[in-house]
């Protein structure tokens, strides 16, 4: 089995002390602008447009929505808690296994 060799089409990089180079040897360069940036946002307003789907559109807007969302539905929390303290909450095994087989077969 031959090895493999990782330093094929390797370009030496310039040493700090290069002139050429006064960002460091590590630096990379690219003539495209990053997605996002001014240059970027530049490009699309010189004549370019941009438009989005209805499904993007609603689907944003959904996002936005589950964002507005509380985390953590307090009051259940609070009723379970209570129920836990004075006794009476109660678990149900069959309920729960019931609820983890349904799970399943939705999933498979």
């Amino acid at each position: 089995m031959n090895p493999v060799d990782n330093n094929i089409n390797v370009r030496p990089t310039r040493s700090d002390s290069d002139p050429v180079n006064r960002r460091g040897a590590d630096a990379v360069t690219n003539s495209r602008p990053a997605p996002g940036s001014a240059k970027d946002a530049a490009s699309v307003s010189d004549g370019e447009s941009v438009s989005i789907t209805g499904t993007a559109t609603e689907l944003l807007s959904l996002e936005n929505q589950l964002k507005a969302l509380p985390g953590v539905d307090q009051a259940r929390v609070d009723s379970i808690r209570e129920a836990i303290s004075n006794g009476s909450y109660s678990v149900d095994p069959e309920r729960i296994v019931d609820s983890l087989l349904k799970s399943e077969v939705e999933l498979g």
